[in-house]
């Protein structure tokens, strides 16, 4: 890998180091949401830093050639990514539920109130 192309990538992992960072601070996104983009961050800063240790699991994993390695870490990074949204979207959906039927139970109650006065 050229030094140019090394310059290159972790200016552009910095950048999202910082942006992610930016999200935090600012309070629109959550430390659980962003902290498996921190990590994916770090992974590829370390790969950009040593491009052997891709070559290394690619062995490991029987895989040909360390794009594909890419690909296939890409693939289950963001089927991971996908399940933990389709939690996160499940628990709320059960919490939106509860609240309305809490809030149709205190207006019935308040209907009940006004026709006894």
């Amino acid at each position: 890998m050229s030094i140019r192309l090394k310059i290159f990538l972790f200016t552009i992992w910095i950048l999202l180091f910082a942006f992610l960072f930016g999200k935090l601070k600012t309070r629109r996104a959550d430390i659980k949401y962003i902290l498996p983009w921190l990590f994916l961050d770090g992974g590829m800063m370390i790969i950009t830093a040593f491009p052997r240790i891709l070559e290394v699991f690619c062995k490991f994993f029987g895989i040909e050639t360390p794009s594909n390695m890419l690909f296939f870490f890409g693939l289950v990074f963001l089927a991971m990514i996908v399940f933990s949204i389709t939690l996160t979207v499940s628990k709320q959906n059960r919490n939106i539920k509860e609240l309305t039927q809490r809030l149709a139970l205190y207006e019935e109650a308040g209907k009940e109130e006004k026709k006894a006065i």
